[in-house]
């Protein structure tokens, strides 16, 4: 399942961290064991940026300053608790 989130422009010189909330595509009683994220810029190569400490549904992820504007996109990919 995927789910689209839209959020405000970063600065360039902002470090900022999104929580991405998996609860709603969750069976009961599963858990996101782990997570990775890939970050692209409008110059579209790829980076793998810091996952934070998970907990139960919600992911953290922080990007770094950024150098260009434009649309960024960041991709997070959970494993869950039950191996899905």
């Amino acid at each position: 399942m995927t789910t689209t989130i839209l959020t405000r422009g970063q600065a360039l010189a902002e470090i900022r961290t999104y929580y991405v909330d998996f609860a709603d595509d969750l069976a009961t009683g599963v858990t996101v064991a782990s997570a990775t994220a890939t970050h692209v810029p409008p110059s579209g190569s790829a980076s793998t940026p810091t996952v934070g400490s998970i907990a139960a549904a919600t992911v953290p992820v922080t990007l770094p300053a950024q150098t260009v504007t434009g649309l960024h996109k960041l991709d997070v990919l959970a494993t869950l608790s039950n191996a899905d």
